[in-house]
C-alpha cells in the first residue's frame, strides 16, 4: 500500500524507531546497514516524530498538502531503497558532520 493509500485510510501502523542522539554519533564512524541509515536520514528529516506522524499532521492541515507529503515520503523510500548502501552512508556522514560544525 503506498502512503497515499495509508493515510487516506487513516493508519498508522508503521513503526518508527527511537535512536538517540548520542548513540547516532557514536555509531556513525563504523558501517551501517541500509536500514539504520535509512531510519537516521529520516530521523534527520523528521526529527523525533516519525514520517507517517508528519503526513498526518500535514494532512490535517490540508488534505492536499498531506496527499503531497505522502508521495514525498513514498518517493524518498524509493530513492533510498535504490540508491547504494556505502552512497547513503557517505551522505548521511556529511549531514552529520555538517551539524557537529555548527
Amino acid at each position: 500500500m503506498s502512503a497515499v493509500a495509508h493515510y487516506r485510510r487513516g493508519c498508522r501502523d508503521r513503526p518508527h524507531p527511537k535512536i538517540h542522539l548520542s548513540l547516532l554519533l557514536s555509531s556513525l564512524p563504523m558501517s551501517l546497514s541500509h536500514d539504520e541509515t535509512k531510519d537516521l536520514l529520516k530521523r534527520l528529516i523528521f526529527g523525533d516524530s516519525p514520517s507517517d506522524e508528519w503526513v498526518q499532521d500535514v494532512w490535517a492541515l490540508s488534505p492536499t498538502l498531506g496527499e503531497t507529503a505522502a508521495r514525498l515520503v513514498d518517493a524518498f523510500d524509493g530513492v533510498v531503497d535504490c540508491t547504494q548502501p556505502e552512497k547513503l552512508e557517505n551522505l548521511l556522514n556529511g549531514f552529520y558532520q555538517e551539524q557537529l560544525e555548527e
